[in-house]
């Protein structure tokens, strides 16, 4: 995003906020004191973790002095459109729903089942980044089920480097920008739960643009496949792509 119009643009939005802050008495109390807080916490406590705490607090004061304003809400809309403008893979997804033809898709049959879940005692905490590509399965791995949000950025998950156990498994995706894509072994039973504001589905050879739709789908050896996935996925731009290997 270097391009001299973005950096024009963005300088008069910067204005525009700046002026929304200072014509505004609740919102440049906010700004003045949250600053304040974060820069001079060791004004008010000397002990460590009271500066760290008013600290947290300057900034939350900080960025809600900011996104009260709606010139912020611009400056996002601004970025998201440059953003979209620069990717031109992610300008085709979005558009493509918007102006083509609607193909039919291919019927499925749905069978719904109860199962028994194996219970685990264990507790794992891991943190996933809210923006930026990722990628699961590059190299060898033990399954685990999945499930993280993320704001920006492309997902790749690979199930050709793990051995799934023999039961349904689960991959859950929340994201609001980014393309996923799922490689998953032809022997594995897949279930899909899919919704997406605007983007695309594949699958295979099948294609389906979507509109603020929701979409499910399981293969036909779903039922009596012994290793399950089930992947249930929202989003509000993006491509969703599963891939047989």
């Amino acid at each position: 995003m270097n391009h001299p119009l973005f950096k024009l643009v963005m300088g008069l939005l910067g204005i525009w906020l700046l002026y929304d802050i200072v014509t505004s008495g609740s919102l440049l109390v906010l700004f003045l004191l949250g600053l304040f807080l974060m820069i001079f916490p060791d004004k008010l406590f000397k002990k460590n973790h009271k500066q760290e705490n008013l600290f947290w607090l300057g900034l939350i004061l900080f960025l809600l002095s900011i996104f009260f304003t709606s010139a912020a809400w611009v400056i996002l809309i601004v970025l998201l459109i440059f953003k979209v403008g620069e990717d031109h893979k992610m300008f085709k997804t979005i558009k493509d729903p918007l102006t083509k033809k609607q193909p039919k898709w291919r019927e499925k049959d749905y069978v719904s089942f109860h199962f028994k879940e194996e219970q685990e005692e264990t507790v794992k905490l891991s943190r996933k980044k809210w923006f930026g590509d990722d990628s699961i399965g590059y190299d060898i791995y033990e399954w685990d089920d999945i499930n993280f949000s993320k704001a920006m950025g492309d997902t790749v998950i690979d199930l050709g480097n793990t051995i799934l156990p023999k039961k349904e498994n689960i991959v859950m995706i929340r994201k609001v920008l980014g393309d996923t894509k799922l490689l998953i072994p032809e022997e594995v039973g897949v279930s899909l739960d899919l919704s997406v504001l605007l983007g695309k589905v594949k699958i295979g050879n099948d294609h389906l643009d979507l509109k603020n739709e929701t979409l499910k789908w399981q293969s036909a050896t779903y039922p009596e496949s012994s290793r399950k996935i089930k992947i249930v996925l929202n989003a509000l731009i993006g491509e969703v792509e599963v891939i047989f290997i």
